[in-house]
């Protein structure tokens, strides 16, 4: 061997494999130019689940990355994602919302890559933007089709979009990809493909516009499932050709929800797993006192989830007690199922995305954690804080699921 530089990528791919730090596999990509150009950007080995946490004291442009498996915090610059909020993750990218203007971008945090979606002003619950006047907004009740304005447009873009997801990873097609987004007062769905210079929203094919979604997810083919605040499930065909996405309400039954003390809150969400199978997830909330009490204001804690599968031939959801080798990402992100080289078994990954109380700046953002189903014990990451703000969320770098 002549130098360094000419080992053999095989060889070098497989010093890479036993490096746990990302740290140290940045490192080994900076050697030299050779060696640069042999190792991918994203470690494909070390498909742990990262845990984006806001701002450093002092920073102005990194946030902080927690890997649970090392229990080490890794600082990256990010200065796309100053003044900003996360509204996903999908397949190693963020999906970032810049607070002074609703910019909406996706963002890969290692490789620095990024393009935009549309931006918050053009959901189809908008009728104007004018930034800098007195009232900002001008909105559509899409109940009975009458105007409002909102003054303030930090609110708009705080408080517009709950969730967006991706129908596939951005590195491979972007010409093919789409985002879904649960958007505004009333918790409806709206897709943006790329390219598209607004939201459109997909009409649900029923009487009521109530619908306040709480997840959405693509599964099978490009479909989408979402569920409601009652736990119905939905689903539309998005390989509609030059048109609206068709589908709507499906005529199953709902899982059993707890309607009893301490539970004050639920959250559903949706996962899709390999084998076709849907999977929904019953998340109970109860409430607690503030640290400081703060005018009376409660906060709230994660203290019970339920799973469930859907019966493809009897049409209805039973209950599951043991995920086996599988863990499960939920919160902000994409709701997914991992498979077992990515974490531990029968685990329950959770973020805090229960945004409607974060809005007060008082609480939320806080109640994020690891719950092993295997004995019930919950590890909480911040057991002391009412509030972390922006909102952390989970991110899983594995390319594809």
């Amino acid at each position: 061997m002549n130098s360094w530089s000419n080992l053999h990528s095989d060889l070098l791919n497989e010093i890479a494999r036993r490096l746990y730090s990302y740290d140290d596999y940045t490192r080994l990509r900076l050697v030299c130019k050779s060696w640069n150009l042999k190792v991918s950007k994203i470690p494909d080995h070390r498909n742990n689940p990262w845990l984006i946490l806001p701002f450093s004291a002092g920073e102005t442009e990194t946030h902080d990355h927690y890997l649970l498996i090392e229990k080490k915090i890794y600082h990256l610059r990010l200065p796309k994602m100053q003044k900003s909020l996360i509204r996903g993750s999908c397949c190693g990218w963020l999906i970032n919302l810049t607070v002074s203007n609703g910019a909406l971008q996706i963002l890969n945090p290692f490789t620095k890559d990024h393009f935009d979606l549309p931006p918050i002003s053009t959901f189809p619950d908008v009728v104007a933007y004018q930034p800098g006047h007195e009232k900002e907004y001008i909105m559509r009740d899409i109940r009975d089709d009458t105007t409002y304005t909102i003054e303030s447009g930090i609110h708009m873009h705080t408080t517009q979009v709950a969730k967006i997801i991706l129908s596939s990873n951005p590195s491979h097609n972007k010409h093919d990809l789409m985002a879904v987004a649960i958007y505004g007062d009333y918790g409806r769905l709206a897709f943006s493909r790329f390219g598209d210079n607004k939201w459109t929203d997909i009409p649900v094919m029923m009487k009521t516009i109530h619908c306040e979604f709480q997840d959405v997810i693509f599964h099978q083919d490009k479909k989408i499932y979402a569920v409601d605040w009652s736990g119905q499930l939905y689903e539309f065909d998005m390989q509609i050709i030059n048109s609206l996405p068709l589908g709507g309400l499906i005529s199953i039954g709902k899982p059993p929800l707890k309607r009893t003390i301490p539970c004050n809150y639920n959250l559903k969400y949706l996962v899709g797993r390999p084998d076709g199978d849907l999977i929904m997830v019953v998340r109970y909330f109860v409430e607690i006192p503030t640290q400081d009490e703060f005018e009376g204001l409660r906060s709230y804690r994660s203290f019970n989830f339920d799973i469930y599968t859907l019966n493809k031939k009897e049409l209805i959801w039973s209950r599951v007690y043991n995920l086996g080798i599988y863990s499960l990402m939920l919160g902000i992100n994409s709701s997914i199922w991992m498979p077992p080289y990515t974490s531990p078994n029968n685990h329950i990954y959770y973020s805090d995305n229960f945004v409607e109380r974060h809005w007060s700046e008082i609480v939320g953002g806080h109640d994020i954690g690891v719950l092993d189903l295997s004995n019930g014990i919950t590890n909480q990451l911040f057991p002391r804080r009412d509030l972390v703000c922006p909102a952390p969320v989970w991110l899983l770098s594995i390319q594809d699921l």
